[in-house]
């Protein structure tokens, strides 16, 4: 029998279901409208700190360029001084001086996290990823491959380079080329042996072997 010919009584009704009430998930349900303007809220948070931390750095930049524009002007001052005719007993002030503004101008940069590196004396090793050779130098004086003079020195910020070093590098001159293997001189020809044997006079048949020679007319 199909199920077509089966009693209405046996197929369930609505009396056979209870209502329960729907799950909520992750507490009340928020409308896509709702979802959007929050999205939209948290990016332009994100943008107001993003602007708020550039406006921050470039006032920490514009303070350090400020601080090194001031020891620029002293270090014009103390330059114009030592151009200035002294005693040789100021020679000493006149290097303190300089020393002390060109160490006041590192600290400034230092503090914005700028940093000067002098290569000089290093190997090529040790400046492959922060200095450009310029020019070569070949000397018995160096035993390697290392950084004779600085044109130019290397700049980083924040441990990063940012500038490279221009240097001019040393090296020891080449190895001279090996000398071409002499050519062994051929031995001197030994002189020809001379002939022991005895030649007959001019005129003289020398007889047959076996015979004996015709006696000759006295």
């Amino acid at each position: 029998m199909s199920s077509s010919d089966e009693p209405d009584a046996a197929r369930p009704g609505w009396e056979n279901f209870a209502e329960r009430p729907v799950p909520e998930v992750h507490g009340a349900t928020t409308a896509p409208e709702a979802e959007l303007a929050g999205v939209l809220q948290r990016r332009h948070e994100e943008l107001a700190a993003a602007r708020g931390a550039s406006a921050s750095a470039a006032t920490r930049v514009h303070a350090t360029l400020f601080e090194l524009a001031m020891l620029i002007g002293t270090l014009e001052q103390q330059v114009n001084r030592a151009g200035e005719p002294r005693e040789a007993v100021d020679e000493k002030l006149r290097h303190r001086e300089l020393k002390n503004v060109k160490d006041r101008m590192l600290d400034v940069l230092r503090g914005a996290g700028v940093e000067v590196r002098d290569p000089k004396g290093l190997t090529a090793d040790e400046v492959l990823d922060w200095a450009d050779p310029v020019h070569w130098l070949q000397s018995p004086e160096f035993d390697a491959e290392v950084v004779a003079e600085t044109n130019e020195y290397a700049v980083f910020h924040d441990g990063a380079v940012v500038r490279f070093a221009q240097v001019v590098m040393g090296a020891p001159p080449p190895a001279p080329a090996p000398a071409p293997a002499l050519k062994p001189e051929p031995e001197p020809e030994a002189p020809p042996e001379p002939d022991l044997q005895v030649k007959p006079d001019p005129g003289t048949e020398m007889p047959p072997p076996g015979q004996t020679p015709a006696p000759t007319d006295t």
